[in-house]
């Protein structure tokens, strides 16, 4: 019996098929049932033909072109639900192929809230959308809309998966959730990954790392044993460290060796959601270079921590 589910964004990019090959490993780790979901960008096909008002001709051709484009893309995804779910079925993975329309953004981020995790692939624009109400115009832009709307964990993915070894697990030194670490930990130990916490901070804080390390193991004994780093920048908390993820030179990412999964919190701050970068996520993996980065809600307990043996048994992860 499945104990977890995944979302999967579906769509006929390379980079999607790479997410749905990284959902399907991934729900044999975690014993997750795979729901792909396609969802047609009705909303986008009518801001390109709709007037406001008519001019020389009236609303009904427009309403013509419309209804034979949408039929037209309904019956490509009848045919990509079919080419995906041949594939999963030969894969052994538990789920089926779902085809709506409307605003993918808004659709899958609020599907995704019946899940554990929503998986996604992603290809790098570098477009500098500033209005986050157009991004649906913008090819590649649907992972980053649902990075910022979505409550569950988002796994963009851009690249063949590869074999993880690790999770780098990131907090801020001032600002800490424990409900977030404790999440990111369940979910390594379901994945048998060897659980890493790297600390980002300026330096404002009085207390040391040693000092710091001591009241964190106070309040999180079963990290005693995991490797636990700090690094701290001038200026901006990890501004430094932000070239390493994202910007047009990708050999600045050499650093982050490729058996290692990423972590970042976001954090709801009123209506908006920013990345320990002081950015909005969407704006940070639009540029992204790493293969694959989970952003996780802070506060949402995708992989809930059942029990205090658990918690004991993080630290016995494979090293």
């Amino acid at each position: 019996m499945s104990t977890h589910s995944i979302l999967l964004a579906l769509s006929g990019s390379e980079q999607s098929r790479n997410a749905a090959e990284m959902a399907w490993k991934l729900s044999k780790k975690l014993n997750a049932t795979v729901t792909a979901e396609h969802v047609i960008d009705s909303r986008t096909i009518w801001e390109l033909l709709r007037n406001d008002k008519p001019g020389f001709i009236g609303s009904g051709p427009y309403i013509a072109v419309y209804e034979t484009i949408l039929c037209a893309l309904k019956s490509l995804a009848e045919k990509l639900a079919l080419d995906y779910e041949a594939l999963a079925n030969g894969q052994g993975v538990q789920g089926e192929c779902l085809i709506k329309e409307g605003n993918p953004v808004e659709i899958l981020s609020r599907d995704a809230a019946d899940h554990n995790l929503l998986v996604i692939g992603h290809y790098p624009s570098g477009v500098k959308a500033t209005d986050r109400d157009l991004c649906h115009y913008i090819r590649y832009s649907v992972a980053e809309g649902v990075s910022h709307q979505s409550i569950v964990p988002v796994l963009i993915v851009q690249s063949k998966p590869l074999s993880w070894e690790s999770m780098t697990i990131v907090s801020e030194i001032d600002h800490i959730n424990y409900t977030y670490l404790r999440s990111c930990l369940k979910l390594a130990k379901l994945l048998e990954l060897k659980p890493r916490l790297e600390f980002w901070g300026t330096g404002t804080r009085e207390e040391g790392p040693a000092e710091f390390k001591k009241d964190l193991l106070v309040s999180m004994p079963e990290a005693k044993e995991m490797d636990i780093e700090f690094e701290y920048f001038g200026g901006q908390a990890a501004t430094d460290r932000r070239e390493l993820f994202h910007g047009q030179d990708m050999s600045k990412s050499v650093e982050i060796p490729s058996e290692t999964l990423f972590v970042l919190p976001t954090r709801g701050i009123a209506r908006e959601r920013m990345t320990v970068f002081g950015m909005e996520p969407e704006a940070f993996i639009r540029c992204l270079t790493l293969p694959c980065l989970l952003l996780w809600p802070e506060d949402h307990k995708a992989f809930d921590v059942t029990s205090d043996l658990d918690l004991k048994q993080l630290s016995a992860t494979k090293k």
